[in-house]
């Protein structure tokens, strides 16, 4: 957390899904809720974002992203002690580099997404169980659970295996199989008057998803598996084929669970796709993590079954294999890498920006005196904050009367049928028939 806060020195503005969380953290806080409109709901980031909003509009975002980035941290944390855990300190090294390499990880959790919690959360229960802490790795796989409904199928098993195992646990295990439709369809309800609505709105994707391809669910798993570098997905195909043939201790348990919750996560999104969800590849960064940890134990000790087998020469050449491996996918995740700090700088500044072109345009309450208000569509949340509307009262599609705010560039920044009225170098605000 710590760490975590002091990433608020760099730019630091959430982005689409989780300002509309904080929204509606601040909209509960104030008695009301509107889910009418906006990205799929999550309780989780909610049940953080309401008490949030007491702080102030000024201080909500930035608790949220100290969460969400913090939650990163953890899931890189945790694969470390889990691959170190399974075959030593290098393996965890090896974890931990490519759970950060992994494509958006990081870029996600520093604009607030809720992937990097939820790695972290996943991977945390996953010790806590080894650690035969079984109610509290139930209770950090309820919290996963309140991310994703991917995650609901490995979260029900386990919970039915201790209620199995434990009689003492039957009542835990109840109360957080009635927490799961409480937290997602309720406030969905209350919200928009659709118990579904998060469902609807999941089933609506962008025009660049998996779900319009021919074969979605395919498509899916190709891409998933082409985010794997090939160094991660040979140490973890060594890590499965070990244990596959030994299937002898506790070690080769895990590993071999490790890669069946790794399979059935991505086939969950896979199949979800397939009946029309969006299949964002960020849905498929807590196998990718799966599949790093396994990548780093298989990899250490596919270098000691080297040495054991034909000598320290051949196993220093394995390492040497696997070493420029890691230095291959380095190369090729670097530029990348760059390319989100700068987009997250950019977005950063455009929202930071906001303010100031409302202040030129006479204010909030001036705006918010006009018939409707428009806003480019991945603005809407960022809009809605400022001007304290709900995401149902800022519209994307335009027709005057009403007031214009959008990113300068846009198609809609240059409207004709509304006057200019203040413009930065970032956001254009345009106007006709307010008062």
């Amino acid at each position: 957390m710590a760490v975590a806060a002091l990433t608020l020195l760099a730019p630091s503005e959430p982005t689409y899904d989780p300002m509309s969380w904080i929204l509606w953290g601040r909209e509960i806080a104030h008695g009301s809720l509107d889910t009418v409109t906006g990205p799929s709901w999550k309780p989780l980031p909610v049940l953080f974002a309401a008490p949030f909003s007491l702080a102030g509009d000024g201080v909500a975002p930035a608790l949220w992203l100290v969460v969400a980035r913090a939650g990163g941290l953890l899931g890189i944390a945790m694969g470390f002690r889990l691959a170190a855990r399974l075959a030593g300190p290098v393996a965890g090294a090896f974890a931990a580099t490519a759970i950060f390499a992994s494509e958006g990880y990081a870029y996600h959790a520093f604009r607030g997404n809720s992937e990097g919690l939820l790695v972290g959360l996943s991977l945390w229960a996953v010790e806590r169980h080894l650690d035969g802490r079984r109610s509290a790795a139930f209770a950090l796989g309820l919290a996963a659970s309140l991310l994703r409904p991917e995650v609901w199928p490995l979260w029900a098993l386990y919970g039915a295996w201790i209620a199995w195992r434990d009689p003492a646990l039957r009542k835990v295990v109840a109360a957080g199989f009635t927490v799961i439709p409480l937290a997602w369809f309720v406030p969905e309800y209350l919200g928009s008057g659709d118990l579904l609505r998060a469902a609807s709105r999941a089933r609506d994707p962008n025009l660049d998803s998996a779900a319009y391809e021919a074969f979605p669910a395919w498509e899916v798993l190709r891409a998933s598996a082409a985010l794997v570098p090939l160094v991660v997905g040979a140490g973890a195909l060594a890590a499965l084929g070990l244990a596959l043939r030994r299937r002898a201790s506790e070690h080769d348990h895990v590993v071999l669970i490790l890669g069946g919750s790794a399979a059935t996560l991505a086939l969950t999104v896979a199949a979800m796709t397939q009946g029309g969800f969006s299949g964002n590849l960020r849905y498929v960064l807590l196998p990718l993590a799966f599949i790093a940890i396994l990548g780093g134990a298989g990899w250490v000790e596919a270098v000691r079954a080297a040495r054991g087998r034909a000598g320290v020469l051949f196993a220093v050449a394995l390492a040497a294999l696997g070493a420029a491996g890691v230095a291959d996918a380095a190369r090729k995740d670097v530029p990348h890498l760059r390319d989100q700090a700068r987009a997250v700088e950019r977005e950063a500044a455009e929202v930071q920006e906001l303010p100031r072109v409302i202040a030129r345009a006479g204010g909030a309450r001036s705006l918010n005196a006009c018939p409707a208000i428009y806003a480019t569509r991945f603005q809407v949340p960022a809009v809605a904050w400022e001007l304290e509307r709900t995401l149902q009262r800022i519209e994307i599609f335009a027709l005057p009367p009403g007031a214009v705010i959008a990113l300068r560039g846009s198609r809609l920044a240059n409207d004709p049928r509304f006057g200019p009225v203040a413009t930065t170098a970032r956001w254009s605000i345009r106007k006709t028939g307010c008062a």
